[in-house]
């Protein structure tokens, strides 16, 4: 019997949607409306405020944060609906998250109510082997589809992002308050973990009230005592969580889970709850985005398109697109913003000529995996009594290996000697040009193990933060249902190839220091020369699914800018990009609360006029 059967009784399921329940009506104390007068009526063209494209991580934020207004009508546009509905409990249990992220376009990975389907082009960095590019076309986008891992990346980095767009309002000091804004935190119930917890986080690092639940698993890894002996071994210092500005050694990482429910929360759960009370906000679910309108160059409205019924939705002050990393450059460019080249070769009339999809950076991560000494998150596939006991544990008292994505403790680190002596003088200073407390590796560790294991199994997963390849976002056609050209060019750059053999190098000083592990690894298998290495990792290298920077912001003589520093694109009026497509540089770690911050920032600015 696998975990998703097993946890899809509709026993597990009505404990599960029973806290809270979707769409609860929440009006308590006040006369209730129906609450499908949130939802507009498919087919019937209407008018608003702010028409926003995309309900996904940044979407629903800006949504919320307009909506505080009543005066303002808010449509949002989204082509999927709700996952809860959509795809059982598998974007709500923690312990899903391995079966929403693979390598392959198989059924059971991309879940295609709720996911677009992408498959990469062949990348040539990876041995020219194709990937399943996850992006979530539900409301709550990719923050229902995740680990929720909530790290911020480092002060220097800010820093270097201020400076490369000409606007120290991105610098960290000045950030950190739309970080906390979001964010409700609790810390971890150390009694429900189990007497060998201990986290260390950092209060002042969170503000308390904002929508978004942000806390930790009730399940503490077996592993985790080995990851930190190896940790220690290696020289890491341990640090105070990840939200901080900092990040140069190891820790305990928060996510986005209810802390009672021990549920994952996403903008949806979020951010679309809080808006449900606003009078002047619809949603459009299951509803294309086919272009937007213009007057010559002013942003009018939004051609839709809902179950063969085409409509418009007019927007008296600004079209939003939020479509994400991958949509939201498709979206610009089939209605006639990019490059020059791409709209002419798919008859699409030019109204701005600007580089969009042309600058799009992922992280590359690769897996390494072995049996390990311990119990942990992969025995659920193939252990009947683990599985038992796990599910037990989550529906009694919200603990145990389902209330975890499969991993407590991440590390990072710039690559010390003496591997660092041996990279190539160029890769040297590609890396030189990084800011000091930028780390250039993330050391992920998870239980997970291969389908229907029934062993126990472990993960090493380092990534390449210092990334200097660049993908694009490119055209199938005109159509916007049509998907775009993904090709992210993952671990193409000379420098990232020499990075990756030599984290290859230092994986195995860190599995030996850990002790958790037997026999050999699994994917890649002992490898001796820097070439052997290369071909070896290639096999097992894969995007990351952190994608920023296909639509840029900067200053407008930058070649490389699509937007402004508010978000508006050039050269037209009352558009506007807010999401991880404007990103202009990819932060060390996670990227969905740099996501979060982005939004928060941006609809402030809209508020205020800017």
């Amino acid at each position: 019997m696998t975990l998703l059967r097993y946890l899809t009784w509709p026993s597990i399921i009505s404990a599960v949607l029973a806290a809270p329940p979707l769409l609860d009506q929440r009006q308590t104390g006040r006369t209730q409306r129906p609450v499908g007068t949130s939802f507009g009526v498919p087919g019937s063209s209407s008018k608003f405020d702010y028409v926003i494209i995309g309900g996904g991580t940044a979407g629903l934020t800006v949504a919320e944060r307009l909506s505080e207004d009543p005066a303002v009508s808010v449509a949002v546009i989204e082509a999927g609906g709700f996952y809860e509905l959509d795809n059982g409990n598998v974007s709500q249990i923690p312990a899903f998250y391995s079966k929403n992220f693979n390598q392959t376009n198989a059924p059971e990975t991309v879940q295609p109510l709720i996911d677009w389907a992408y498959t990469t082009e062949p990348q040539k960095g990876l041995a020219n082997r194709q990937f399943h590019y996850s992006q979530g076309k539900t409301l709550g986008g990719s923050s229902g589809r995740n680990s929720n891992i909530f790290t911020r990346g480092t002060k220097g980095f800010y820093k270097r992002w201020a400076d490369l767009v000409g606007d120290q309002s991105w610098a960290w000091d000045n950030v950190l308050p739309y970080f906390k804004k979001s964010v409700d935190f609790t810390p971890p119930n150390m009694a429900k973990m189990g007497v060998k917890a201990n986290i260390s986080y950092d209060p002042a690092a969170y503000g308390p009230g904002g929508p978004l639940h942000v806390t930790y698993s009730n399940y503490y890894q077996p592993m985790n005592e080995g990851l930190i002996k190896g940790f220690e071994a290696l020289n890491f210092s341990s640090q105070a969580g990840f939200s901080s500005g900092r990040m140069d050694g190891y820790g305990y990482l928060a996510v986005s889970i209810n802390p009672d429910t021990q549920i994952k929360d996403s903008s949806e759960t979020a951010f679309l709850t809080e808006a449900f009370n606003a009078t002047s906000f619809r949603v459009y679910k299951n509803t294309i985005a086919q272009k937007i309108l213009f007057d010559g160059t002013t942003a009018t409205g939004v051609q839709v398109e809902t179950a063969g019924l085409s409509y418009t939705l007019k927007a008296a002050k600004e079209v939003i697109v939020a479509a994400g990393v991958t949509r939201s450059p498709q979206m610009l460019m089939v209605s006639g913003i990019g490059p020059k080249e791409i709209l002419t070769q798919h008859k699409i009339p030019v109204i701005v000529d600007r580089p969009v999809g042309q600058n799009w950076q992922d992280h590359c991560a690769f897996e390494f995996q072995y049996e390990m000494t311990v119990e942990g998150n992969a025995a659920l596939e193939g252990n009947q009594k683990f599985l038992e006991q796990a599910t037990q544990d989550f529906l009694q008292t919200q603990t145990g290996p389902l209330t975890n994505w499969g991993g407590d403790i991440l590390g990072f680190e710039k690559l010390p000697n003496p591997y660092r002596q041996a990279l190539s003088p160029s890769a040297l200073r590609d890396l030189a040009q990084l800011p000091a407390d930028q780390p250039e590796i993330e050391w992920l560790i998870a239980s997970h193990g291969p389908q229907a294991a029934t062993k126990s199994y472990v993960t090493f997963t380092p990534a390449i933060l210092a990334v200097t390849s660049k993908g694009t976002i490119g055209l199938t056609s005109a159509n916007a249902a049509d998907n775009p050209i993904i090709d992210p060019k993952t671990f193409s750059s000379p420098t990232e190839q020499a990075l990756g053999v030599q984290i290859y190098k230092r994986l195995q000083e860190f599995v030996n220091a850990t002790g958790l592990t037997t026999g050999p690894e699994l994917k890649v298998g002992p490898r001796t020369t820097d070439a052997d290495i290369l071909e070896g990792i290639k096999q097992t290298g894969l995007p990351w699914y952190h994608g920023v920077a296909s639509c840029p912001m900067g200053k407008e003589s930058d070649p490389n800018a699509v937007v402004d520093t508010q978000g508006r694109v050039f050269g037209v009026k009352g558009l506007r990009v807010v999401d991880a497509s404007i990103i202009p540089l990819i932060a060390p770690g996670h990227s969905m609360a740099p996501v979060y911050m982005v939004a928060e920032k941006l609809a402030d600015a809209i508020k205020k006029g800017t």
